[in-house]
Formats: C-alpha cells, sequence, structure tokens
C-alpha cells in the first residue's frame, strides 16, 4: 500500500536584472546614469559631474557603455571637471597664493 505523496512548495527565485544606476570612478558616488538622447548615449555622474557622450552602436546595452566609461576614464581619456569656486572658495584660493608667495 502506498501513501500520499508530500507535495513540495516550488521557491521562485527574483530574476536577476542589470543595474540602472552605477558607481562613479571619480568620487565613488553612486549617481552614474545612461541616458539616450538623439545622438546616442550619455552617461553622467549627477555628483561630481563626470560625463561622456557615445555613439549608439548595436547590441550594446546601457551597462555597455558604462563600462565603457570607466575604461576612457582609467585611461585618462575623460578628465574630471573643474570645480567652480564661489566667493567664498576664490578668497581662499587667493589667500593660499599670497601665503606660497611669502615663503
Amino acid at each position: 500500500m502506498g501513501r500520499r505523496r508530500r507535495k513540495r512548495k516550488v521557491l521562485l527565485r527574483p530574476k536577476k536584472t542589470l543595474p540602472k544606476i552605477f558607481t562613479c570612478p571619480h568620487c565613488g558616488a553612486q549617481l552614474v546614469s545612461v541616458k539616450k538622447t538623439e545622438k546616442g548615449y550619455l552617461v553622467i555622474c549627477g555628483n561630481c559631474g563626470l560625463r561622456h557622450e557615445f555613439e549608439e552602436r548595436a547590441g550594446w546595452m546601457p551597462v555597455d557603455y558604462y563600462n565603457a566609461f570607466v575604461d576612457l576614464y582609467l585611461e585618462g581619456r575623460i578628465a574630471p571637471p573643474q570645480q567652480q569656486a564661489g566667493p567664498a572658495g576664490e578668497a581662499a584660493v587667493e589667500e593660499a597664493e599670497e601665503g606660497d608667495e611669502s615663503l
């Protein structure tokens, strides 16, 4: 005589997806986004302003543009933007320059 089989619960694992927000190679903030423009794709950091525009390539996904962006940054082809000094920042820079001259 047989007994009833026990029903096993099927564990559904969530499907892995590619990220949409990436880490900036310059400042380390997790604010880099890849946006589609009419010319191609724009990779830009929302924190430091590091940016580069790519032409659209067949078969590439946003993560591919981000990886190319990091490669270009590490090779030195993309320079970080110059920090804009406000009125207080300009005064501090002038004071530092005056201090250097007195030495």
